[in-house]
């Protein structure tokens, strides 16, 4: 449960509240009709009985009823409406409509001017049954006569029944209905959540330097906490490269000053050499990558067109073809344009060393992903030397002097961003180098 998002849990909350109420509204609306139309019929069956009673007569001893009722029913052989008359617990009279009875039911008369309602009077058949006695004059004195009304409960059932189908499929609709209800305000409450959302990633991935959408009261606070948030981490990246730019100043000039003294041994000036660059490295390391997630996108085919140009001249004598596949490709890279730059810069400077005759770059973006090789036809690069390569600091002079020194650097910034770095025999007879950086899934509000 702690990992459901909150529209799962609110649809969940919400789904269980309709399980619960749907079922129990439909109980309470069945019971409530039963017990009406059970006391519709009680009502009914009243009437009935004292149609019935308005009907009989006493002559001396004798009970006196018509040969047709006024209720049709009692006059119709198993109409579903039967009436009997006992006096003095003695079956005396039956209505027509029992005409095809071949065993007479077992009455209990109730006491006289009370009633009696059987909901579930048991026969071959369920039947409501409805009783009521009444004193008559039989020549001198009161004798007690009980009036027996039997219903057929069929039509009962399927009155029940129908009205039991018609409000589950409403009550269906009504779930159906309101469960779209849910989730549209669900929608319209999330959606300034999902907004703010696609903003933070917009931010993240550089597209802008802050929230500026207008949100509702309780998001407001959020908002603004955010857009601090970017603001102080804008700040302390400018002022971390301050610092860092400050000190690379600082340290440069004394070991310029160092490497100038012509007093200097010159067993010295190679480790001051070092020391001078290993400060460059670690420099660009600390500042590389520090703040990817949140620099604007760099294109890199223009980046990657200059220095082609610029490889062109700086190794004209080498008459090189260097080749750009998929030149109109659009890819980008999250991070510091100078640090692409670099990147591709040592990339070129290395292939163009140790190429014959060409050199092949291929950019390729895919959704998550942007892939850069760079190969070459030269010597390429033993296997049992490429790991050397990939553990940082560690210098490979591989082609020829020198290049170590400016893969170690690639190894360092790839590191840096997140990417990876993998070494491969190319197809053109010499070394590629595969590089992939993580692209930002950007959504756009």
């Amino acid at each position: 449960m702690r990992n459901l998002s909150l529209r799962l849990r609110s649809f969940a909350a919400a789904l269980l509240v309709l399980v619960v109420f749907i079922p129990l509204a439909a109980f309470t609306l069945e019971s409530a009709f039963t017990s009406s139309l059970s006391e519709s019929m009680q009502q009914q069956l009243r009437v009935q009985s004292l149609t019935l009673i308005s009907e009989f007569e006493m002559s001396g001893t004798q009970p006196v009823m018509p040969e047709h009722l006024f209720n049709d029913q009692l006059n119709i052989p198993d109409s579903g409406l039967y009436a009997f008359i006992k006096v003095d617990d003695e079956m005396v009279w039956r209505s027509l409509s029992t005409l095809n009875w071949q065993v007479m039911p077992e009455f209990y008369a109730p006491e006289v001017g009370k009633e009696r309602f059987d909901e579930e009077y048991a026969l071959l058949e369920p039947y409501f049954l409805f009783a009521y006695t009444a004193e008559f004059d039989a020549g001198g004195y009161f004798v007690p006569v009980s009036f027996h009304i039997l219903q057929d409960k069929n039509a009962y059932n399927v009155q029940e029944q129908a009205f039991i189908t018609t409000l589950w499929r409403w009550l269906s609709l009504i779930a159906l209905v309101l469960l779209g209800l849910l989730l549209l305000s669900l929608n319209a409450a999330l959606w300034p959540i999902n907004r703010l959302i696609k903003q933070i990633k917009q931010a993240e991935a550089g597209h802008i330097q802050h929230i500026s959408q207008t949100y509702p009261p309780e998001l407001e606070k959020l908002k603004s906490s955010i857009n601090h948030l970017l603001a102080t981490e804008q700040q302390q990246r400018s002022r971390y490269k301050n610092s860092l730019s400050d000190l690379a100043h600082g340290l440069k000039t004394p070991l310029a000053v160092l490497s100038g003294n012509t007093a200097l041994p010159d067993d010295a000036r190679e480790p001051i050499n070092q020391i001078d660059l290993q400060i460059q490295r670690q420099l660009k390391r600390a500042v590389a990558g520090s703040s990817a997630a949140w620099e604007q996108a760099v294109e890199i085919t223009p980046v990657l067109s200059k220095l082609i140009n610029a490889m062109n001249k700086v190794h004209a004598q080498k008459q090189l073809k260097i080749e750009q596949v998929n030149g109109d490709t659009p890819a980008q890279f999250y991070g510091d344009s100078t640090d692409l730059m670099e990147l591709l810069g040592n990339l070129l400077d290395n292939a163009c060393k140790a190429a014959e005759h060409k050199v092949r770059v291929d950019i390729v973006a895919h959704e998550k992903f942007v892939f850069i090789d760079v190969e070459d036809d030269g010597p390429g690069i033993p296997i049992e030397k490429r790991q050397l390569l990939l553990n940082r600091g560690t210098r490979l002079d591989s082609y020829k002097e020198g290049q170590g020194i400016g893969m170690a650097v690639v190894a360092d910034l790839v590191d840096a961003y997140q990417g990876t770095l993998t070494i491969k025999d190319s197809e053109l007879g010499g070394a590629k180098i595969s590089l992939r950086f993580p692209t930002p899934h950007i959504e756009h509000a």
